[in-house]
């Protein structure tokens, strides 16, 4: 089988500049037989010498293709805000140049694969073919959940900008191609019920997000002595503004002796950046937290720890990192959006929160009977394993008998 993968980002085995862990890792465990050419705008500015080794690591053809020239002007002279004239967003009017169309065309691929919603007008220069299109989420969604936060209500600017990028996904979900020959490929179970209310015709499917990588399958899960490790970890940034000024609020305005147990008996460490003045709030409250702005392997030191907490106050799709810390075998808390679309069950595999005043009672009952959760980091990391895994997804992918067969 020969497919033809279109994508803005070149595919890598982590997310470097973009969205490009998500299809490395597609690629990699796809079924034996299947041919992959890439043509890449190469938004993530991978280099000549990297994109040799992802050649070599999935077995694949990664052709480079030039951004147009009024791309690279708006970007250049700053005039993006041409952006707020246009009907759609403004990755959406890219098109293949006429010499990579007629290239493809000749090739004859079984399959013209692409990848980003943004995308969609691409996979319109090829409406003979059979098509497969990895969104992988309703961005849609995403700016219609963003609609009533109290950030965007409070904020005139705000407000304008997601009012405004709503309907430009709007019109341009709604314009789906509907065809025979193409489904769409979502990472997002709401994703997909938002799509298909959008535009009812279009054949659209759920397949879990693989997990990217596992340092050790063989580790034994047990919290540290005397003190259990958490970490925090992501940029404090749009997606997670509101629910972590709510936990660094109830943090700090926590009772003494609340206080005293949290330092005696847990370890905190904040992974990302934007985090110094919540960091200074907590400090100055009184407990002690550590702070790493970034780290060169994000797998490697997630596992020197137990317990990841997540508070995210919007997103759609799943959440790579909470993904790679349940599969390493750390017990994830975090809100409904951070466990979404996870093959996870609160109370028994994670644990779901969705207020801050909750945390305390939660670490809690962890500091009086961490058996119990250490069994529950277990059993995510098990159903991770089995139903985020990196092959099974792939074959699901290649093998859909309503579309491929």
């Amino acid at each position: 089988m020969k497919v033809t993968f279109i994508s803005p980002v070149t595919p890598y085995r982590e997310n470097m500049g973009g969205p490009s862990g998500h299809p490395y890792h597609l690629m990699i465990e796809r079924p034996s037989g299947i041919g992959v050419t890439v043509y890449t705008f190469n938004q993530n500015l991978l280099s000549a010498e990297t994109i040799s080794e992802v050649e070599k690591e999935l077995d694949i053809k990664i052709k480079v293709i030039r951004p147009p020239w009024w791309y690279k002007l708006v970007f250049r002279l700053h005039l993006t805000f041409i952006r707020l004239l246009l009907k759609f967003p403004i990755n959406y009017y890219i098109r293949l140049p006429k010499g990579v169309v007629t290239e493809i065309r000749k090739s004859q691929p079984d399959l013209i694969w692409g990848y980003c919603q943004e995308f969609s007008g691409i996979l319109s220069q090829f409406k003979e073919f059979k098509r497969l299109h990895t969104v992988p989420d309703s961005y849609c969604l995403h700016w219609y959940r963003r609609l009533g936060r109290p950030l965007t209500l409070s904020h005139n600017s705000e407000y304008f900008k997601v009012v405004l990028n709503y309907k430009k996904y709007y019109r341009m979900e709604h314009a789906y191609d509907s065809s025979d020959n193409i489904w769409y490929h979502f990472v997002g179970k709401d994703d997909v019920q938002f799509a298909k209310r959008l535009c009812p015709s279009i054949h659209a499917r759920f397949l879990h997000h693989p997990h990217y990588e596992v340092k050790n399958l063989k580790r034994e899960i047990h919290f540290h002595h005397p003190k259990i490790r958490l970490i925090l970890a992501g940029r404090y940034d749009l997606y997670s503004f509101e629910a972590s000024d709510e936990l660094f609020s109830e943090l700090a305005l926590l009772k003494e002796e609340d206080k005293c147990f949290l330092n005696e008996h847990f370890e905190l460490t904040i992974l990302g950046k934007g985090w110094q003045q919540k960091i200074e709030e907590v400090k100055n409250a009184g407990l002690s937290v550590k702070w790493i702005s970034f780290v060169p392997d994000y797998i490697e030191e997630i596992t020197k720890h137990d317990i990841q907490i997540n508070p995210l106050s919007i997103g759609t799709g799943t959440k790579g990192k909470v993904l790679d810390a349940i599969a390493n075998g750390l017990l994830e808390i975090g809100t409904p959006y951070a466990l979404e679309n996870i093959a996870v069950e609160d109370g028994v595999s994670c644990v779901i929160y969705h207020e801050a005043k909750e945390l305390l009672n939660i670490f809690r009952r962890i500091a009086s009977n961490p058996t119990l959760y250490e069994e529950m980091a277990q059993l995510g990391q098990e159903s991770v394993l089995q139903y985020h895994d990196r092959r099974l997804i792939a074959q699901s992918l290649f093998s859909s008998q309503d579309f491929l067969c």
